[in-house]
């Protein structure tokens, strides 16, 4: 009895199967490296995005807390104008490629709920500054598909504490920081 995985028919049919399937992997190679391209050039935009975002997430924090600080010191008496201007001076300190806008109707004051997470603007005494930077992100590929432009937006709000000194009876302020 002979096995039938060795002899002279096993090499030829062996054979005939390799040569039916060369150059199978020539015509496959474009197209594998056209979605090996594409996908390249996707991770490329959406990464700069999320860099984006995270320097605009960055301005939006350093916004909120310098405008948040400035409400603290003017916690019994507070201008809005002051508030708003601190927080735009930071924002541009801290600009995103050249582009961040902030601008005063993106600056609310508010309370800060600490126990409701909740941020109310028309609150009577106020704890918090909400901050929201808009910027543009010039995508580098994205124009093959029709557009070059990306909104990328980041909001931030900022508070401090306010308790009553149960001895004194003097209000004690805490340091602002972000707190959404």
């Amino acid at each position: 009895m002979t096995d039938t995985c060795s002899g002279p028919n096993a090499q030829r049919h062996g054979g005939s199967q390799s040569r039916s399937r060369r150059g199978a992997i020539m015509a496959l190679l474009p197209v594998l490296i056209l979605a090996l391209a594409g996908i390249s050039v996707l991770m490329i935009d959406l990464g700069h995005i999320t860099a984006m975002k995270s320097d605009a997430q960055n301005a939006a924090d350093a916004a909120s807390l310098a405008g948040a600080l400035q409400l603290r010191m003017q916690y019994y008496n507070p201008n809005y104008s002051d508030v708003a201007d601190r927080a735009i001076e930071f924002a541009d300190a801290n600009n995103v490629a050249n582009n961040a806008i902030l601008v005063q109707s993106d600056i609310v004051m508010g309370k800060w709920n600490y126990s409701s997470s909740n941020f109310n603007s028309s609150a009577v005494n106020k704890n918090g500054v909400k901050v929201t930077v808009h910027c543009d992100c010039n995508l580098f590929f994205a124009h093959i598909f029709g557009t070059s432009l990306s909104q990328v937006d980041a909001d931030s709000i900022s508070a401090f504490q306010v308790t009553t000194n149960s001895e004194s009876g003097e209000d004690e302020f805490s340091i602002p920081y972000v707190v959404h």
